[in-house]
């Protein structure tokens, strides 16, 4: 996966997407969890953010690898970003309906 901000964004907002579907399956508990997994989520872009900004690739790259493990859990969803990297079709946001 390129170390660049779009990366980071996208694998952010798959995290997102699946703790917001977690949190309605689970409804109404599961408030704290998701709360906490969100800010950790969260923490991870804005510095993996931080670091592809200031040309520190080898910090974008650690990570880059957090993020990914915290989206491991759903890595047979169909958008998964390690999916979207393998099918470059799915993962061009400039062709129509293959947005995650």
């Amino acid at each position: 996966m390129p170390l660049d901000q779009q990366t980071g964004v996208c694998v952010y907002q798959f995290i997102v997407d699946r703790l917001e579907e977690r949190r309605r399956e689970h409804y109404p508990a599961g408030r704290e969890a998701y709360e906490a997994d969100w800010t950790a989520a969260h923490d991870l872009q804005k510095d993996f953010a931080e670091a592809v900004h200031a040309g520190d690739l080898a910090t974008a790259d650690l990570l880059l690898q957090q993020l990914m493990d915290m989206a491991a859990p759903w890595r047979d969803h169909p958008h998964h970003p390690a999916n979207q990297a393998l099918d470059e079709h799915q993962s061009d946001a400039t062709v129509p309906g293959t947005r995650s």
